[in-house]
């Protein structure tokens, strides 16, 4: 029988953006360049989307007005040409092209992710991350929907990136696709065949997620572009390069710390200080100013996180509870069951249940009682 999630009322509460928020908009050099294969005067379009330049030099749109500038796009290129499509393949690292050429030098596709965090950092409302099994692994694109967006829109800015991650890990790998299938949320219609056809894999659509799924092996293959010590230099380059994020206090940057890096869940108050900056006793208070508490943000995390996990990924129970901190699988087990109620092999399970039939992999037996 499943049982609804019960958790804690610090879980973090995300305030969604206004529809008419001026958002950055780094990908203003591929709309232009999909535009023009497409046939499409775009000027116009840019202009009552809103399109401006800071005092920095760097372009902003109103979020609405980028949703309306794609829906009125991909209907003047259709039928010849499937607009987020052709954005993905013209997307490039024009604002920071360090990156590309990281990319280009990464010794492994592990050594690659980075990359990943950078580009949420870089677009407004996209959230991109690895999530690791034991034999297929998966890269997920998370797409901000908020009320009164046009309902076809999220679908299609997931196509945009899926278009754009399949391009760069066709230079990874000299020109081969690192996906064995897409999913899809949506479902695109007839339009699934020619995604197919670009990506060179099937594409499953209404699934839980949005996702390129490859063989796990694949995150430590040697890559045939492989320049280690540039790769490591470029690295601390783009970080230092990369826009400020969006924090506002320091129960943010922890949250968003152990987002993009789950491995300091565990590592510990003290060290996390540590790689803030900060002196463990400054961290707590002055998370105590802002009415909040370090093993809070430690526990919602972890709840977050292993959730994600469990729901998307084949990840092994023991890999994460290890992820997580915990000590060992038992103790990630009781934590998770105060949470959820429920085992962690027990939702993965029903969430694997929740899957159409013919998608659902078999379970895995194993060893340990979870």
């Amino acid at each position: 029988m499943s049982r609804s999630i019960a958790f804690n009322p610090t879980m973090r509460q995300t305030l969604p953006a206004s529809a008419n928020e001026l958002i950055p908009f780094p990908c203003s050099s591929a709309w232009v360049r999909a535009a023009a294969l497409c046939h499409i005067n775009l000027p116009p379009l840019l202009e009552q989307a809103g399109l401006g330049i800071d005092h920095q030099g760097t372009h902003h749109i109103r979020r609405a007005g980028m949703l309306e500038m794609m829906m009125r796009c991909v209907g003047q290129a259709a039928p010849t040409h499937h607009f987020p499509l052709v954005i993905g393949e013209c997307h490039g690292f024009d604002t920071l092209p360090a990156i590309e050429t990281f990319l280009a030098t990464s010794p492994t596709v592990r050594e690659a992710m980075p990359a990943l965090n950078w580009t949420s950092q870089m677009f407004h409302g996209l959230h991109i991350h690895l999530v690791e099994g034991k034999q297929e692994s998966a890269i997920v694109i998370e797409v901000e929907q908020l009320d009164g967006d046009p309902p076809k829109a999220a679908g299609y800015f997931a196509e945009v990136s899926m278009a754009s991650l399949n391009k760069f890990s066709r230079m990874l790998l000299g020109g081969r696709s690192m996906a064995t299938r897409v999913e899809f949320e949506h479902d695109p219609g007839p339009l699934r065949l020619v995604c197919e056809m670009q990506f060179g894999v099937p594409v499953r659509t209404r699934q839980s997620r949005n996702a390129a799924v490859f063989p796990t092996a694949m995150l430590d293959m040697r890559l045939p572009g492989a320049l280690p010590a540039l790769h490591r230099q470029l690295q601390g380059v783009i970080e230092q390069s990369l826009p400020a994020p969006r924090f506002t206090t320091l129960a943010e940057r922890i949250d968003a710390l152990f987002r993009q890096q789950p491995k300091w869940m565990g590592q510990g108050i003290q060290n996390v200080a540590e790689h803030l900056g900060l002196h463990p006793r400054t961290l707590q208070r002055r998370l105590k100013d802002e009415g909040q508490v370090y093993g809070d943000i430690q526990t919602r995390s972890r709840y977050e996180h292993a959730v994600t996990q469990l729901k998307v990924g084949q990840v092994d129970i023991d890999s994460l509870s290890e992820t997580l901190g915990f000590t060992d699988r038992n103790s990630f087990t009781r934590a998770f069951k105060q949470w959820t109620g429920m085992a962690p092999r027990d939702f993965r399970r029903l969430h694997r249940c929740m899957a159409s039939p013919q998608d659902t992999p078999e379970e895995t037996t194993e060893a340990q009682p979870s």
